[in-house]
């Protein structure tokens, strides 16, 4: 119930308009990225993770990412299509590829994660747990602070937000 409660509560807060004005949209393409890997527990099974997304010279955006969670086994690898860069935080959506369950194969899928620098007074980058089957759209988050309360702290890894 809590964990249902809980991704409610994070499909309102997701979206939720932001307040603030957004810049307008620029005619030259960019080229975002965002790439990283890492473990978290989170009150959870050790899940370890790897990413890597990018905005091509053509606008098109590329990349795969790869969740595995250690105490059953589970893998889900995504292709991602879709990444939005909001300052130090990027958020990536797209579609589940593979699957020890294949239920799952085709689903969408969104996740987030922050990069708080590097060096050894930075504090631990910090990723979301991953949103299946809600047909959320990274472009669909376009206030950062709406994921706040949803990044935990990553144990052991490292994560790049290129904007």
């Amino acid at each position: 119930m809590k964990t249902t409660v809980a991704t409610l509560y994070l499909l309102a807060a997701l979206l939720t308009p932001a307040t603030t004005a957004t810049p307008a949209a620029s005619a030259e393409p960019t080229h975002q990225s965002a790439t990283g890997s890492g473990q978290f527990h989170l009150g959870l099974p050790l899940r370890t993770f790897s990413f890597s997304a990018h905005t091509g010279p053509d606008g098109t955006i590329t990349g795969e990412a790869q969740l595995d969670n250690r105490a059953s086994g589970a893998r889900d690898h995504f292709e991602i299509d879709c990444l939005n860069v909001l300052g130090d935080i990027a958020v990536m959506s797209g579609t589940i590829r593979s699957s020890i369950d294949p239920t799952l194969v085709g689903t969408d899928v969104l996740f987030a994660v922050r990069d708080n620098g590097e060096g050894p007074d930075a504090p631990p980058d910090e990723i979301s747990l991953a949103l299946t089957g809600f047909g959320i759209a990274c472009t669909d988050i376009t206030d950062p602070a709406s994921l706040e309360p949803f990044l935990v702290p990553i144990e052991q890894g490292q994560v790049q937000v290129r904007p």
